[in-house]
């Protein structure tokens, strides 16, 4: 589809001609992360474009952490999110798959992306936890958005991806047609973002085709020792693209009934623990190895895809500072080693 070049204050004009009617997201710097807030007429000066995925996970705005599934949510009003990345796109292609694309549909989900406008974005700074292009993903999206932003000089170059990203382009006259100097421009940024991602990543013995080579691992004696530093709070699986597993909740009163579906851990001691106390994995250990068991091997059969799209945020969101890409090293090695990570490289 149609690219277009615009200027920051050319930019920043449209999104406000957005609010009137859509609610729109956005990320803002808090300390050194990007965090998704909701912008106004206000705020927009501070708000921050095309650096790097935020913090929250797209997941936030079509997969609430709680909501009511009895009875059915009824009005939502249209929101755009920008910000949004290419690791953060790959995971919304699981939660399609299991919410909206299986034989039992999730309605609620079904009306919240439907009625949701992703304008996505290149890094343009990688953070030292990302690790997409271990996993076969590049910092940079292709598909699955309606607008896209590489940030290029003082403006943005804009790809379109679908009819609902056009009409919110409204009027052209704020544009201009990209041309092949502004690809090649666009294209020089992707390769360093690229090469940013592999050079933080090449002491890790990850291998390339995980899911295909997952399952050789799975039995090995290192799993017994590398889960150690977990706390088990579940932050991971909080803050995971791609984790989908909930429990429902029955709320019954004198005058009405709901049920709400919450978010749930793979990690959590009463995981699939069964009404008569009995858990499956009872150990953390088995717990710890299930959920890497989940993103490597579970998902790829079940969904025919990888349920890590190394967005680094499990790695910087873990209190007992475990880097997954270590403990990957570790059992592809078969060598029992530190997996905290050294430092952080965030803003």
């Amino acid at each position: 589809m149609a690219a277009y070049i615009i200027e920051n204050n050319r930019w920043k004009e449209l999104v406000t001609s957005w609010l009137s009617i859509y609610d729109v997201f956005a990320p803002f710097s808090s300390g050194n992360n990007l965090f998704y807030q909701k912008v106004t007429e206000l705020n927009i000066e501070d708000a921050i474009f095309g650096v790097v995925r935020p913090v929250q996970p797209l997941k936030f705005f079509v997969h609430p952490f709680q909501e009511r599934v009895v009875p059915e949510v009824q009005d939502l009003k249209k929101t755009i999110v920008i910000g949004p990345a290419n690791c953060d796109l790959a995971g919304l292609k699981i939660l399609d798959r299991v919410f909206m694309e299986g034989d039992y549909k999730d309605p609620n989900y079904e009306k919240r992306r439907k009625n949701t406008i992703i304008v996505s974005i290149d890094c343009a700074r990688p953070l030292s936890v990302c690790f997409c292009e271990k996993v076969g993903i590049k910092p940079f999206v292709d598909e699955g958005y309606d607008l896209n932003l590489t940030s290029v000089g003082n403006g943005f170059l804009i790809e379109v991806g679908s009819q609902a990203g056009k009409e919110l382009l409204g009027d052209k006259n704020s544009f201009r047609q990209a041309q092949e100097l502004d690809f090649e421009k666009r294209n020089e940024l992707r390769n360093n973002s690229s090469l940013l991602v592999k050079k933080y990543n090449e002491k890790f013995n990850i291998q390339e085709k995980i899911a295909d080579s997952f399952k050789t691992i799975f039995p090995a004696k290192e799993w017994d020792e590398i889960w150690k530093n977990c706390v088990q709070c579940g932050s991971c699986t909080n803050i995971c693209p791609s984790c989908v597993c909930f429990f429902l909740e029955d709320i019954s009163r004198n005058d009405n009934f709901s049920k709400a579906k919450i978010w749930d851990s793979c990690l959590f001691p009463g995981y699939a623990r069964m009404a008569s106390g009995v858990s499956p994995r009872p150990l953390l250990s088995e717990r710890y190895k299930n959920r890497l068991a989940c993103k490597y091997m579970y998902m790829v059969e079940n969904f025919g895809m990888i349920g890590c799209t190394g967005c680094g945020r499990c790695i910087a969101g873990c209190p007992g500072k475990i880097d997954k890409r270590k403990v990957l090293s570790c059992v592809f090695s078969s060598k029992i080693e530190d997996v905290r990570y050294e430092s952080v490289k965030y803003l």
